[in-house]
């Protein structure tokens, strides 16, 4: 626990380092393994696919040590639609998918391309969302592969204008789950810019503190990419405000009036811009967030 500015600027300073190279180098070989297992699987490729990575790793937030990757293996041949809330069609839908893809019979393909790569022993499919390939200690870093369809959120009612992402249906039924990943990109990029790289040196501060915490039993584990959420929230004046310590101490800080209006103002948002941050299927609470806050100013002792 740092108490002292100093052990608390030495402890932000380890922090907000992104994956060493080392680890650098087995992320990079465990995508480019994902891609080769699909490359030579013939029906995949011939079906129109976009293979490409999602969340911390292209979004350079990893810590080190918590290297692991997503992969998204998206198929282009069918996609699927809604309409942005509040809009209506105007126009007749378009014409339906004949061909022999559902859900299941993609993830199967996926599987099993995997498995002739990797062999079947790595390979765990009993996941809801995504098929993981294990570790390999030293030569590639544990992936969770997603076999996802290309996605349309039409904004008008006679589809003129669009926003493209991705989504996947979970094993156990129920709604398909979207994401964005490419707004999520773009923006994340943009506001660590605009931050002089704080946005994401503070993701990795608060990532950092939730493991250890987690790992000392002091809270439950929260999913790594809702830390991006919350820090892509606070304002960038803030987050740049004196040294690291002051800055990331005015973080916690907006954070936390953030998460105490959140209930009746309703305005945080996922780094894409296109989800709200908390409510209707979400893996966290706004509970979570306060919670996570107080622990790591807590931490920080502040």
């Amino acid at each position: 626990m740092a108490t002292t500015p100093k052990e608390r600027a030495d402890l932000l300073s380890l922090w907000i380092k992104p994956s060493s190279e080392s680890e650098k180098v087995q992320q990079d070989r465990a995508e480019m393994m994902v891609r080769k297992a699909v490359a030579a699987r013939s029906k995949l490729v011939q079906s129109g696919l976009l293979v490409y990575t999602k969340g911390s790793y292209p979004n350079n937030t990893n810590v080190r040590i918590d290297s692991d990757i997503d992969v998204v293996v998206e198929l282009r041949e069918c996609s699927y639609y809604d309409y942005k809330v509040g809009v209506s069609p105007s126009t007749e839908p378009p014409a339906p998918y004949k061909g022999d893809w559902t859900p299941k019979t993609w993830r199967e393909e996926v599987k099993s391309a995997l498995e002739a790569e990797f062999g079947s022993s790595s390979i765990d499919g009993t996941g809801n969302i995504a098929i993981n390939v294990n570790a390999v200690p030293g030569s590639r870093p544990s992936i969770d592969i997603v076999p996802s369809f290309f996605y349309h959120r039409y904004d008008d009612s006679d589809r003129r204008t669009w926003s493209e992402g991705s989504c996947v249906f979970p094993t156990s039924g129920g709604e398909k789950i979207v994401n964005w990943p490419d707004q999520q990109l773009k923006k994340g990029r943009k506001l660590n810019t605009e931050t002089g790289g704080r946005y994401k040196s503070f993701v990795r501060v608060l990532k950092n503190t939730e493991n250890f915490l987690v790992s000392k039993g002091t809270m439950k584990e929260l999913p790594s990419y809702f830390m991006e959420c919350l820090i892509f929230n606070v304002d960038s004046a803030v987050m740049t405000s004196g040294n690291l310590d002051d800055g990331y101490r005015a973080t916690l800080v907006d954070l936390w009036q953030r998460l105490e209006a959140e209930e009746s103002t309703m305005k945080m948002v996922e780094p894409n811009w296109m989800k709200w941050l908390f409510g209707a299927g979400q893996h966290w609470t706004l509970q979570d967030g306060k919670d996570l806050v107080l622990a790591s100013w807590s931490f920080f002792g502040y």
